[in-house]
Order: C-alpha cells, then sequence, then structure tokens
C-alpha cells in the first residue's frame, strides 16, 4: 500500500476527484436512449443534507464477513482499500466510507494490486482459471477497455442492484459506453480519479497582468477561449532568462505545454471523436476527415512556429511535469496540465492562478470540451464473479457512500474554499468537470486504433497526417470492426 504521505500529498486534488460521476443528471433508464453531445451532465452538489439522505435502496443482508476483493492500480490502492483514518480529511472520509459498508454487510474489503500491466494480466490468468477470487475491477481505463475486448467482464445491465439512474453513476459514461444494451464498463463516484486526470489551462496571474492579459474569464465565459486566442496572447512573450542565447527551459514563454497526453486532449477540445454513434444507435468510425488533419497542421504551427510557445518535445527527455515546473518558477503564463496534477504541486504556488477550459477550435463551437487522460479508472466486474447480487449491492453501495461522504467533503469545502484562489475559478471548476468526453473509441483504443495518433504527429512536429493514416487504416479499422463486433454480439 501506498504510505502515508503520499496519501496525503494526493489530498489536495481528492478535493475536486469526489465530483466525479454522480453530480449530474441521472442516466437514462434506456442505456441507449442519449448519446452525450458534450460532455459530463451538470455539477449539482447539493447540500449536505439532501445528499447523505438520499436512499441507495438496497436490501438489508449480511454476508457473513465476506472477503470482497477489488482489483486496483498499486499507486491508487490507498482510495480503494482505505484501511484507517488519519486525521487528514480526505483519508478519513474513505476510511468511513468503507468502514460503512463493511459493518452494514459483514464484509472485508481486500486488494489485489499492481501497475496496469502486471495487473491486467493477473485479471486476464485469473478469469481464465475460473477463479472467482476478484469481485470488481477498478482499473486503467484503456487496459481494462483491452481486457474488455476479451471478454473477460460482465455486462452491468446484468448486474442486480445497480441503478444507473441514481447521481453517483456517470450518466455520459454510462451513455456514451453503452450500446445496444450492453456496457461493461462503467464509471461511478467510487473511480476517484476519473477527474483528476481532467485536462485544463491554468494561467499565472501575476505574469498576465504583468502582460497586459486581462479579461480571460470573461473571455471564456463568453466563448472565445480558442486556440487561435491562446496563441494570439502568448506567441510574442518570451524571455531569455538564462541568457544563452537560445530557447530552452531556462526562459520564460507565453505557453508551455507538455507533450503526449496533453497534445491528445485537444482532438476532443476540438469537438473531434473516434468512434461515435449514428441514427440508428450503433457505432462508426469518424476520426478520419479533414477537420483532423487541419487540427494537425494547426497544433504544429502552434507548438513550432511561434517564439513564446514552448513544448517539451523539443526537451531531450520526456518529463509529465514539465509544464508545472515552469509554472512553479513563474517561466510560463498559460500552461497544459490535468487537475490532480495541478493541485497536487500547485497549492503552494505562491502567485495567484486561475484556471481555464480547454480553448475551442473556433468561436463557432458551441461547447467547451476536455478528455480525462486514458489512466483514470473505470469499474468493471469479471464474468467468474459467482455472485453478482452481493456484488451489485456492495459496488452500489460504495458508489453511494463515495457520493454521500466524500463530495460535500472534497469538493465543497475541501477544493471551492481551500484550493482555488477566486470565484471565478470555482465556476470555471464546474464547467471544466461538464465538459468531460469519454469516448468509446478511445476506451476501446487498446494503443492498437487510432487515439494516439494525433499526439505521436504533434510531438514530432508531424503534419503529415494522410499518409499516416493511410498506412495504419488497415490495421485501424480492422481494430474498430472488432469493437464494433463486440457491442453487435
Amino acid at each position: 500500500m501506498t504510505n502515508k504521505h503520499s496519501r496525503r500529498f494526493m489530498s489536495a486534488f481528492c478535493a475536486l476527484l469526489a465530483a466525479v460521476a454522480g453530480l449530474g443528471a441521472s442516466c437514462q433508464s434506456t442505456p441507449d436512449a442519449v448519446e452525450t453531445t458534450g460532455g459530463d451532465a451538470d455539477v449539482a452538489t447539493g447540500t449536505t443534507e439532501e445528499t447523505t439522505e438520499l436512499p441507495d435502496d438496497l436490501p438489508d443482508e449480511n454476508f457473513d464477513g465476506y472477503e470482497f476483493m477489488i482489483a486496483t492500480e498499486t499507486e491508487n490502492e490507498w482510495m480503494v482499500l482505505a484501511e484507517e483514518a488519519t486525521g487528514d480529511v480526505v483519508d478519513d472520509a474513505l476510511y468511513e466510507r468503507n468502514i460503512a459498508v463493511e459493518e452494514r454487510f459483514n464484509v472485508k474489503f481486500t486488494t489485489l494490486t499492481g501497475d496496469h500491466t502486471s495487473l491486467g494480466n493477473l485479471i486476464t490468468s485469473s478469469v481464465q482459471a475460473g477463479d472467482d477470487e476478484i469481485d470488481l475491477c477498478c482499473t486503467h481505463v484503456v487496459n481494462t477497455g483491452s481486457l474488455a475486448l476479451n471478454g473477460l467482464f460482465v455486462n452491468w445491465y446484468e448486474v442486480p442492484y445497480v441503478d444507473f439512474s441514481k447521481p453517483w453513476w456517470a450518466p455520459s459514461t454510462t451513455n456514451d459506453l453503452s450500446v445496444n444494451n450492453k456496457c461493461v464498463l462503467a464509471i461511478s463516484d467510487f473511480a476517484l480519479t476519473a477527474l483528476a486526470n481532467t485536462y485544463c489551462v491554468f494561467y499565472n496571474k501575476q505574469l498576465a497582468e504583468d502582460y497586459g492579459i486581462t479579461d480571460l474569464y470573461k473571455i471564456a465565459s463568453d466563448g472565445a477561449w480558442t486556440i487561435d486566442k491562446l496563441t494570439e496572447l502568448s506567441r510574442d512573450i518570451y524571455v531569455d532568462l538564462n541568457g544563452d542565447n537560445t530557447q530552452n527551459n531556462g526562459d520564460r514563454y507565453g505557453f508551455v505545454s507538455t507533450s503526449r497526453s496533453a497534445l491528445n486532449a485537444y482532438l476532443w477540445s476540438f469537438g473531434g471523436k473516434v468512434l461515435s454513434k449514428n441514427e440508428s444507435g450503433g457505432l462508426e468510425l469518424v476520426y478520419h476527415n479533414d477537420k483532423t488533419a487541419d487540427m494537425v497542421q494547426k497544433l504544429c504551427q502552434v507548438f513550432y512556429e511561434n517564439t513564446g510557445i514552448y513544448i517539451n518535445s523539443r526537451e531531450a527527455t520526456y518529463d509529465s511535469l514539465f509544464s508545472i515546473n515552469m509554472f512553479l518558477e513563474n517561466k510560463a503564463v498559460f500552461i497544459n496540465a490535468n487537475i490532480g496534477q495541478t493541485l497536487q504541486y500547485l497549492r503552494e504556488m505562491e502567485n495567484d492562478y486561475g484556471i481555464l477550459p480547454y480553448p475551442k477550435w473556433d468561436e463557432a463551437q458551441t461547447e467547451y470540451y476536455t478528455m480525462v487522460d486514458g489512466s483514470h479508472d473505470i469499474l468493471a466486474v469479471p464474468i467468474t464473479a459467482t455472485n453478482l447480487e452481493r456484488t451489485g449491492i456492495i459496488t452500489e453501495a460504495l458508489s453511494a457512500e463515495s457520493y454521500k461522504r466524500v463530495i460535500p467533503a472534497y469538493y465543497e469545502t475541501a477544493l471551492k474554499t481551500k484550493y482555488a484562489r477566486d470565484d471565478e475559478s470555482v465556476q470555471m471548476l464546474d464547467m471544466i468537470a461538464n465538459s468531460r468526453v469519454f469516448d468509446i473509441g478511445y476506451v476501446y483504443d487498446g494503443w492498437s486504433g487510432a487515439s494516439f495518433i494525433f499526439q505521436e504527429l504533434i510531438s514530432a512536429n508531424n503534419t503529415s497526417f494522410e499518409s499516416t493514416w493511410a498506412s495504419r487504416q488497415s490495421s485501424i479499422e480492422a481494430h474498430y470492426n472488432e469493437v464494433i463486433e463486440f457491442f453487435e454480439s
């Protein structure tokens, strides 16, 4: 299990994690009724009294001390197992959630852990051997999507007592990830990482003022926060701080970006998708089009043809904290990062900072969108789980108690009153939370589809989208045909 220091270090971003799934409108009673066109449903925390009194409608059961095993990544085990109260508001609420469920149903929680690769192998081996030791998986979404295509998991709509109309289940994930009454992966408030990994933009308020940049919240609220606006405000801000007459990480820039997934996020930010539902409710591959090619061209220009914009693909080695570190050292006016990562490191930042959504493609785009990085957790039940009634009751109870105990404490109290630096940032956080997109083509990509071409090309300053697509089209289409057939079977 991760140490107590790590748990407390992570507490800052758990403030926002608690808003993950259940804060919005409820899922449609029919799983395929709606494909969300934007992000998640509106965040509406309600009052603590309203939250805690909402019934979960579960029966009284005694499971005689059954050890309920949850598979999860080692780095996230502390959020799942929560073995003790520490005096920290995050640890204590997680602990109280688990104790409440354990005592109510007479169960004991245990975990199976590893990194996402080794854990996936353990889950596969367990199912193939017919073992029923794993009751629930709360695991890395892209890797779990690969396992799902191998038929390892139960359809959630066949699990008793799981009620997607309850506010602790994410409506957009169940709608977007349900096809033909089949949903094997879903997100509830128990999967606490599904908001921490949401991409956003942060800006240094003092530097913005120094460079005459004003009214950013109004720009965003008016729908005018676009990639062209971000470029316009950033491209001429450059200071050779270390005096070596070379652009590098020792200088100050208008906009600093990490590469890889932070670049991938623009595909969805600009309104793109990999797979989409058609009018009949089936899936079709929509990734390859002129706009996607234009996006790649535009972003290569943004990141490699502007003095005031710097991306860490120019560095000798990749560092996931590159933009964060530049921001902490006052070397960037704007950065892109994800919410959990940023709150983890910026809570003690001396200069005030503001929070903005990922930019739109243009002002004609009606909504802001963002993605949740593929390392977030998602819930699945192995087909070898022999007592689905018990699994459903315990999963629903954990999700409900996460909603009731975690949400009021962390989203409202810890984040909004402790870590957000101004009221406008609070409003922006709600906007960002509501703009999350869960693309079934990304969830079931398995590193074999099209979802990572975008970041690969832009990281390399390669605008050859069409030739890259042509070279991979056959294998990509074969992969997504497998996904489509999985949901049609």
